[in-house]
C-alpha cells in the first residue's frame, strides 16, 4: 500500500542521516535543482505539450486554489488572533503549498511522470508567480519591510524555470535533436531524489513542540480542509475520474513550501514557526498525501 511513497521517506531519511553525520549540502543541492533539473523538466515537458486554452483554464483554476486558500489562511490566523509577525508566517505556510519539490515527487509516484507536467504548469503559474508578488507582500508587512516591486519583478524574470519555459516555447517552432530530449528527460529525472535529500538535510527536531497548536492549525487547512474542499468543487464542475483532477487535488495537499518558508525566514519572520511547519508538513505528507492518493483511487 506504501510503496509509492516509500522511495520518498528513505530519501528523505538519506538526507537527515547524511546532515547528521556529515554537514548540511542541502543549499548546494537545491541551487544545482533550480539551474537544472526544473529547467530540465520545464523544456522536456513543455516542449512536448500542446499549448492551448485549455491550458490557461487550468492555470486561473491553480490561481483560484491558492487565493483561496489564503482568504481561508487570514480568517484562521484572525480566529487565532496571532500578532503581526506570527500572523503573516502563518498566511505563508498555510497557503502555499510545496508543489514543485515534494509536489513533482508524488506525482512522479503515484500517477508516473507523464502528469508531472500538470504538476509543473500548477507550480510555475500558481504556486511560484504568487509567492514572489503576493507572498512577498505579505512578508514586508509582516516584517514592517519597504514592498520593492522592482525586486519582486526581478525575481520572476530572471528564475530559472520561467527563463526555459520562453526558451521551449521559441523551441516548439523548430525539431529539438533527439539527445537534447533524452537529455533532458535523464537531468529532470534527478529532480525527486535530490529535492527530498535536500529537504531531509533541513529537517529539524528539536523545536518540534514551538507553537504546536498554530502550526498544526496550518497544516490541518492547507494538507486536509482546502484539498477537500477543492475535492467537492470537482464533484460538481469536473470528472474527479479525470487522472488531471486527481493530481490537482493532490497538489493542493501539498505541505508548506520550502521556498516560501525560505523567503519568510529571509524576510524576517518567525523563523522557528516557518521551519517547524515544514518539517511536520513534510513528515505528515507521507501520511495525509498517501491517504487522499488512495481515497481518490
Amino acid at each position: 500500500m506504501l510503496d509509492p511513497v516509500l522511495p520518498i521517506a528513505f530519501y528523505l531519511l538519506f538526507g537527515y542521516l547524511f546532515k547528521v553525520y556529515f554537514k548540511d549540502n542541502s543549499k548546494e543541492l537545491i541551487e544545482f535543482i533550480i539551474y537544472f533539473s526544473l529547467p530540465a523538466i520545464v523544456f522536456n515537458k513543455i516542449y512536448q505539450l500542446e499549448l492551448s486554452f485549455e491550458i490557461f483554464k487550468l492555470i486561473i483554476m491553480f490561481n483560484i486554489i491558492i487565493l483561496l486558500n489564503l482568504v481561508l489562511a487570514y480568517f484562521f490566523a484572525k480566529f487565532l488572533k496571532l500578532e503581526k509577525k506570527l500572523f503573516a508566517t502563518f498566511l505563508i505556510v498555510a497557503t502555499f503549498g510545496n508543489t514543485s519539490f515534494i509536489g513533482f515527487s508524488y506525482i512522479d509516484a503515484f500517477y508516473g511522470q507523464d502528469y508531472v507536467v500538470y504538476a509543473l504548469i500548477y507550480d510555475l503559474f500558481g504556486s511560484f508567480l504568487l509567492l514572489v508578488s503576493l507572498g512577498m507582500i505579505i512578508i514586508n508587512w509582516g516584517s514592517g519591510q519597504y514592498v520593492n516591486f522592482k525586486s519582486i519583478t526581478k525575481s520572476v524574470l530572471y528564475f530559472p524555470p520561467i527563463i526555459m519555459f520562453f526558451i521551449t516555447i521559441f523551441a516548439k517552432f523548430f525539431t529539438v535533436p533527439t539527445f537534447i530530449i533524452n537529455t533532458t528527460e535523464t537531468l529532470g529525472a534527478t529532480l525527486v531524489p535530490l529535492a527530498m535529500v535536500a529537504i531531509g538535510m533541513k529537517l529539524q527536531i528539536k523545536n518540534i513542540f514551538y507553537k504546536l497548536k498554530e502550526v498544526i492549525s496550518a497544516m490541518f487547512l492547507k494538507m486536509f480542509i482546502v484539498p477537500i474542499l477543492v475535492y467537492f468543487a470537482f464533484l460538481f464542475f469536473y470528472n474527479i475520474e479525470d487522472t488531471w483532477s486527481k493530481v490537482t487535488i493532490i497538489e493542493a495537499a501539498m505541505p508548506p513550501m520550502t521556498m516560501a518558508v525560505v523567503l519568510a525566514i529571509k524576510g524576517g519572520l518567525d523563523e522557528t514557526f516557518a521551519i517547524n511547519a515544514l518539517v511536520l508538513g513534510v513528515l505528515s505528507s507521507l501520511l495525509t498525501v498517501t491517504g487522499f492518493y488512495y481515497f481518490l483511487m
